[in-house]
């Protein structure tokens, strides 16, 4: 112990000694030390953000029914197939106790125009059921949202996302109860969704909550198109560990309803989670690869300090060892002062990931923001301790193996 305190000791001493060749030597560790810590919170916010993402949109016990090609074998009687439609949501519902919810979804084929008193602006209108709502969780800062009688009727009503309200109305107009029209029909405006904050920048994630329109199912299909099929059919499962169950069930009920036609297929948000986790794995590689050359370098620049504070200190070496040192003692001293000089790199570059995390923070959309934590920083001081352990281990042999007369005959 007294060995390594003298160590560190001396290692301040030289860092004081030589101010800028310590400086310099430091700045890699510091900037690898910072790039580890920043990865491994830019990771974090990302992986954070994502798992908001997939909890607002249905959540991982979600699983989407989507059509495809019947087999080769069924390829002349697929047409006796209904395909996905609102039918399969009540046998659904009826048949599989598993299926705590079940929505079904359709668009206006191409888009549409909505417009208000020579205002208008493009959007894909969505016909839904209640349960979209509960599903995708979608709140409504003002009115209501397409209930079951919406549906039965076949009301045209219609909720609108707030960036639509700001390209339909004028600022300081109330939406509600407001007649627009989509592609020529009235609508009347039941609901405001409120505003939601992007989860993954540009155009996607929740930026696109808020250019949702939503008008009844039925409605749509009586207006805007000309089969009953549905574009989106999802089920809804209390539990993740009942997925397996609830999709033998599901697809029963579907050979039942599609005539024994095998035009469906299921998709899981445990797949979903399973390609973000490969894509976590990569920045991990890729940007850990970034912070691990910038550690080495700083290594690189420690083992040269230590192998030039050896040459100038081969006189003290052998004075030492003719004194009565032992190898070992040179040996922890060098590696002491070599850890003292990574230590205090990994120290400043603690400070400096906190100032990069902050800066990060404020230039990244808030569900992706960087997040900082005990852990990282620990890690990111560990590491360059590490480095600097190795750094120090070939200096520290050299000066342990030179030889007590040799030395002092240096001058």
């Amino acid at each position: 112990m007294r060995l390594l305190l003298m160590g560190i000791i001396s290692g301040w001493g030289e860092v004081l000694a030589h101010k800028l060749r310590s400086f310099l030597t430091l700045f890699g560790i510091v900037l690898g030390a910072a790039a580890l810590v920043g990865m491994l919170g830019v990771v974090k916010g990302l992986l954070r953000g994502w798992e908001t993402m997939i909890y607002e949109t249905g959540g991982i016990e979600r699983i989407s029914v989507l059509s495809r090609r019947a087999p080769e074998t069924q390829r002349e009687i697929a047409q006796l197939s209904p395909g996905r439609t609102l039918n399969d949501v009540d046998a659904i519902l009826a048949a599989v106790p598993l299926a705590q919810r079940v929505t079904a979804e359709c668009a206006i084929p191409g888009g549409a125009r909505l417009a208000y008193q020579g205002r208008a602006t493009s959007q894909n209108v969505r016909g839904v059921l209640p349960a979209t709502f509960i599903m995708d969780r979608f709140d409504v800062s003002m009115g209501r949202t397409i209930g079951d009688l919406d549906n039965e009727l076949q009301e045209q009503v219609v909720v609108l996302g707030v960036s639509v309200v700001d390209a339909l109305f004028p600022r300081g107009i109330d939406a509600l109860d407001r007649v627009i029209t989509i592609n020529g029909q009235p609508f009347t405006v039941v609901g405001v969704l409120r505003e939601y904050q992007s989860v993954l920048g540009g155009g996607g994630g929740f930026s696109a909550k808020n250019s949702a329109v939503f008008i009844p199912l039925t409605t749509l299909q009586t207006l805007y198109r000309i089969d009953e099929n549905v574009d989106i059919l999802n089920v809804k499962v209390a539990d993740v560990a009942d997925i397996p169950i609830a999709l033998e069930q599901i697809s029963n009920v579907l050979t039942h309803t599609h005539r024994g036609i095998q035009d469906v297929r299921f998709e899981t948000r445990e797949d979903l989670l399973q390609r973000f986790e490969e894509t976590r794995r990569s920045y991990v590689v890729s940007l850990g690869g970034v912070a691990v050359i910038g550690l080495i370098v700083g290594g690189i620049g420690i083992m040269n300090v230590m192998l030039a504070s050896i040459s100038e200190r081969v006189r003290e070496i052998g004075v030492r060892r003719a004194l009565g040192a032992k190898r070992t003692d040179i040996l922890v001293q060098i590696l002491a002062e070599s850890l003292t000089l990574a230590g205090a790199g990994g120290v400043i570059g603690m400070f400096a990931s906190i100032g990069l995390i902050m800066i990060l923070q404020k230039v990244v959309v808030p569900a992706n923001r960087p997040e900082l934590s005990p852990a990282a920083l620990a890690i990111g001081v560990l590491f360059s301790g590490l480095v600097g352990v190795v750094a120090g281990l070939y200096p520290a042999i050299r000066a342990s193996r030179l030889s007590p007369v040799e030395a002092l005959r240096t001058d």
